[in-house]
This record gives C-alpha cells, sequence and structure tokens, in this order.
C-alpha cells in the first residue's frame, strides 16, 4: 500500500516491520518525531524518553542483550553524549539487533555542525544514509538484520531534509507485527581478551576466555568486502564525461541537474565499496563527491588512492553545508533552474515565545549586570546579540559546568559570582552531574533552573519532574528542589517567573549568598500548557516616550508599526498573554493591561 510518509514516521514504520521490541531516544531536532510516531501508533514496542542520550544507548543495549531488536533516536550532539555508549557496543557480542537513528542537523542557526557519520569510523560500525522515505523504512529494517549478521550496532544516518521531507512509500500493510527475538550470546563483554592478555596470559586461544571475544574489526572488513554486492550501492553508468559519488538528498538533486552523469549511489557510506568506486572512476575524465555535512566521503576515497574533486569546489562551510539543485547547477554547469525566490520575506532573529519565563531571567541579568553561561535549551535564545544576556552558551547540560569553573578562578581574585542558567531539561540530562560537581568541589555559585515542565525547544516531551508522559507515575515525579537539596544545596528559593520582584529578590540573594545556591523559576511552557489569554497588553501612544527600551526584552509581541501618526511601538494582541513584564519595565508607564474579551 502506498502512503506518504516523512522519514521519520519512516524509521519508525521500518522498525515496527522489522518486529523491533524497544525504542529509546532523547528529544533533539530533526529526530524527535521517530519516538513520537512509535508512541502514537505502535503500542507493541515499548517506547520511552530517557534521561539523556547515552542513558537512551545503555537501555537499548540492554534490551539487545536480552535478545530484541532495540532502537536508539537521537540528533548528532546527543551521539557526542553517548559516544561511550557507542565505543564499548561496538566491541561486545550482539543478540537482538541494535540500531541508532541519529540525524544530523547542520546548516541551519544551531549548535550543531556535527557529522555522525564519523563515529561510525571511529566505532568501526557500519553507517547507512537512505535518500528518502522508502529508503529509511527499508534501511531500517536492513540495519538490524546487519547488525545480527555482523554482531555489530549499526547507524542510520538521517539529515534535516531526510527526516522531514515526505515521499511516497510502499508499505507492507498485510504486516503482522511479531516481537523478533534472537539470543546468540550468553555473554557480552568488551576487551576481556585483551585486557586478559596485557595482565599477561599467554595464551589468546584459551577457551575459557575466547567465549568473551568479538573481532568486531573483523566483521567490519568483511562488511567492506562485501559492501559492493549490497542492492543499497548502486553504480549507474551513463556518459564518461563526469561522474558524481553522493548519498542521502545530495543524490535527487544530481540526477535532476546532472542526467547524463554517471552516478555512484552510496547506501552504506561506511565503510566504502571500493570496487565499485574503482569501476566508475576508470569510466569517467572526472570524478566528483557531493555530499551534505562534512567532509567525510571525499577523505575515505582520497584514501583510497582515488583522485576526488569534492570540498575545493563545494566548500564546506559556510558555503555548502547542505546541498541544493541550484548549488550544482551553479557550480557544474548543468541543466538550468529557474529558481524564483520569494520576495519581502522580513528578516527576524531567533526570539522566544511571548511571554516565556526565560525573558524574566533575560531582563534582570541585564538590569543588575550579571554575568552568565547558559546552554541550548530556550534559554540560549539569549545569548544572541539582539538580546545579550548572556556571556557565555555552550552544549546541553553545560552551563552549569561552565560556570563552577569561572567561579574557581574569579573568586581567588574577588571577583562577583558567575552564575548559571539552565532549563529543567537540560538539568536533568546532564547539568545535574555539574551540580554534585559543584558542590563536591565547594565552590560558591548559583545556578537559576528555569522550571517549565517539559523539553521545551523539542516540542514538550516528558520529564522526570513533569506530571505527563508515556509511563507517568505520580508517586515517582521528581522533584528539583528536593533532588538539589539531596546533592547538598541548602540555598533554595522557588519563585513565579511572572512575580518580577519577587524573582529579582531571590536572583539577587542568590547571587549575593556566601554559599552554593539554587533558584528555581517556575512557570508551565506556553506552547505545551496554552495560558489563559483573557488580558492583553496595550501602549498608550500619548505616553510613549520611544526609548525603545522595552524592545530589548525580546518579546514577540512588541512591534514597531508605521502609522499615520509615525512610528509607534505597538503590543500584538494575538502573541500577548499577559505576562506584565514590558508595564513592569516601562519607566514611562506607558503600557496598560485590560481584559481582551
Amino acid at each position: 500500500m502506498k502512503v506518504v510518509l516523512t522519514g521519520n514516521e519512516a524509521v519508525a514504520r521500518g522498525a515496527y516491520e522489522a518486529g523491533a521490541g524497544m525504542a529509546t531516544g532523547y528529544p533533539g531536532t530533526p529526530s524527535t518525531v521517530v519516538i513520537e510516531e512509535t508512541m502514537r501508533k505502535y503500542a507493541e514496542i515499548y517506547s520511552e524518553w530517557s534521561t539523556n542520550e547515552k542513558v537512551a544507548l545503555e537501555v537499548a543495549m540492554g534490551a539487545s542483550f536480552a535478545g530484541y531488536r532495540s532502537y536508539a533516536v537521537m540528533k548528532t550532539v546527543g551521539l557526542n553524549v553517548a559516544h561511550d555508549a557507542l565505543m564499548s557496543a561496538a566491541q561486545a557480542q550482539t543478540n537482538g539487533g541494535l540500531v541508532l537513528v541519529v540525524s544530523d542537523d547542520a546548516g541551519r542557526i544551531s549548535d550543531d555542525c556535527n557529522d555522525c557519520r564519523h563515529y561510525g569510523d571511529s566505532a568501526g560500525v557500519p553507517v547507512l544514509e537512505p535518500s528518502d522515505s522508502q529508503e529509511a523504512l527499508e534501511y531500517m529494517k536492513l540495519a538490524f538484520e546487519l547488525s545480527e549478521r555482523l554482531s555489530l550496532p549499526v547507524i542510520i544516518r538521517l539529515t534535516s531534509i531526510t527526516c522531514k521531507t515526505r515521499s511516497t512509500v510502499d508499505i507492507d500493510d498485510t504486516y503482522q507485527y511479531q516481537k523478533a527475538f534472537r539470543k546468540k550470546y550468553k555473554f557480552s563483554y568488551y576487551g576481556v581478551l585483551a585486557s586478559t592478555m596485557m595482565i599477561g596470559m599467554a595464551d589468546s586461544s584459551n577457551a575459557k576466555i575466547r567465549r568473551f571475544d568479538h573481532d568486531f574489526a573483523q566483521a567490519l572488513r568483511s562488511l567492506k568486502e562485501e559492501s559492493a554486492d549490497l542492492p543499497v550501492n548502486v553504480l549507474e553508468i551513463n556518459g564518461s564525461d563526469i561522474g558524481i559519488i553522493t548519498a542521502g538528498v545530495p543524490y535527487g538533486y544530481v540526477k535532476e541537474m546532472l542526467p547524463e552523469a554517471s552516478v555512484l549511489k552510496l547506501g552504506l557510506v561506511y565503510p566504502l565499496p571500493e570496487r565499485l568506486i574503482r569501476r566508475l572512476a576508470d569510466h569517467v575524465n572526472r570524478l566528483y563527491v557531493i555530499e551534505d555535512g562534512h567532509v567525510f566521503l571525499e577523505k575515505e576515497i582520497k584514501s583510497l588512492g582515488f583522485d576526488v574533486i569534492g570540498e575545493s569546489l563545494f566548500p564546506k562551510f559556510p558555503e555548502s553545508t547542505c546541498f541544493s539543485p541550484e548549488l550544482i547547477s551553479q557550480k557544474l554547469g548543468s541543466t538550468e533552474v529557474s529558481v524564483h525566490p520569494i520576495q519581502n520575506v522580513s528578516f527576524r532573529l531567533p526570539m522566544n515565545c511571548a511571554g516565556c519565563s526565560h525573558l524574566f531571567v533575560y531582563h534582570i541579568l541585564k538590569k543588575h549586570r550579571i554575568e552568565a553561561s547558559t546552554d541550548v535549551t530556550c534559554g540560549g535564545i539569549g545569548v544572541f546579540p539582539h538580546i545579550g544576556a548572556f556571556n557565555n552558551a555552550k552544549h546541553m547540560g553545560s552551563s552549569i559546568g561552565m560556570a563552577h569553573g569561572v567561579n574557581v578562578m574569579n573568586q581567588r581574585q574577588g571577583e562577583r559570582k558567575y552564575v548559571a542558567v539552565i532549563g529543567d531539561g537540560g538539568f536533568w540530562a546532564t547539568g545535574i552531574n555539574g551540580m554534585i560537581n559543584m558542590v563536591y568541589n565547594s565552590v560558591n555559585s548559583t545556578v537559576i533552573i528555569v522550571d517549565n515542565q517539559c523539553i521545551a525547544m523539542t516540542g514538550g516531551q516528558s520529564l522526570p519532574s513533569g506530571d505527563f508522559g508515556a509511563h507517568y507515575n505520580p508517586e515517582n515525579r521528581l522533584s528539583i528542589a528536593e533532588m538539589c537539596r539531596a546533592i547538598g544545596i541548602r540555598d533554595i528559593r522557588t519563585v513565579d517567573a511572572y512575580d518580577l520582584e519577587e524573582l529579582e529578590d531571590a536572583v539577587l540573594g542568590a547571587v549575593n549568598s556566601q554559599e552554593s545556591s539554587v533558584v528555581i523559576v517556575q512557570k508551565p511552557c506556553l506552547l505545551k500548557i496554552k495560558p489563559d489569554r483573557s488580558v492583553s497588553g496595550h501602549v498608550v501612544q500619548s505616553k510613549c516616550v520611544h526609548c525603545k527600551s522595552c524592545l530589548q526584552l525580546g518579546c514577540l509581541a512588541l512591534e514597531i508599526k508605521t502609522t499615520d501618526q509615525g512610528e509607534e511601538i505597538q503590543i500584538n494582541e494575538n502573541l500577548c498573554v499577559g505576562c506584565k513584564l514590558c508595564a513592569a519595565t516601562c519607566k514611562s508607564e506607558a503600557i496598560s493591561y485590560e481584559c481582551s474579551g
């Protein structure tokens, strides 16, 4: 049966048709929908949002060891967190197939300029890259088969485009779900044989330790030898002028723009099919590589001794992180493309939602010139120049450790306390480790935790301190305050984000405290839990002095409009949630609130 699916939806369907028993993950655009789709449509598969990506992969590894096919879903920066688990999974025997679905998100405003193909090389595991939704489904099923045959985890590499683009998929509508089971190994250790050799055992063939050995390097070599025969690697011999080696989304662009070219379409991007590359190289005068992301295929192909053109024609940063038909046409002089850019689209920098609790934190930090670090949650928007609330922003969960490091050095010089700001999602994911370290090493730091009851940046997924989720149990709900207290924080202040005066007192009190302190700023995410719009703001133009200080709050509802009377600052009543932050900060008292009807 033909249906139209996104790549994310197709991956979930492929896992279902493969008889997967477990799906784990941590939310991260653009791959979040894989788990959400599994939860929504395929109840036969146990699915969970784990506390972070490393834990997600470890849980999936446990299910695999128990004999069931499992998959862990994350974006590439999440695989940075899970790399430790991946390395041990690669060197241990696999029972049920183990698949990592990883989405690369380079090419947008993001912390993510990573490329998950490097992890295939690093861990010595296969990497498959689908070019559309049909292949996403098929490759998911193949990945489980390869994982079990090679006793290796397999990475499915998606990109923003394959994750979100819809295309037709042929699904098996007669399929009756049957949970796959394979328990080949009673033991699944990694490094036992090598470690035993290092401590002095002379005979590496000893039967007692040989059962623990997994020659994962040989497994990858065997896949490399057969890669030219895998149906996912397709050599299309056409003209002899130019040849293209490509994978994923750029394949469709190449076929559209270069219909006469000979093309090697790679479905398995690591390891590479050397025999197919040689056949193409011998057939064409010039050989090109067109790949999304880093210079990965080009380096691998050159290491095999082939002369190939890639980055020199398509510089990677910032021009060609993601490809387009227009770019290929421009560089290779192919089929002419008619481009009609949308005109008069207003430029707008990233902003928080109107009424977001982070806006209140930004305001207080800027007002009192408090230096602070954040990470890549919704609060990360505050580091952009048009808001300028933070001095530092790094990866998820990093702000507490970063602030601790600054304070270790600065406080010895008598400088003011540096503050960490983190969301509740980031706190539970990895920030909690930074707080444990902060307490253990006895350095006076302040942490502001914005508690909006969900992982807001990725669409409002559940977390340990929230009151919803696929496996929610009120008795097991964790408290951020109680957790901080258990870690050893004594100075804990919990405030409502919209009580600006109390919030300001709490932040200043914590910053001036002589011991480590935490401020928990509470307000539900406005996208997940719809706000009461019973009141909205209004600018009294006769009082407004056009100082534009309200615009520095970063609120999406505040706008500049050109009217018959000239330029006016107005409040968009369709966006205003009545938080009254702008009214509290307007020195001219030009903003009033009234019932919105």
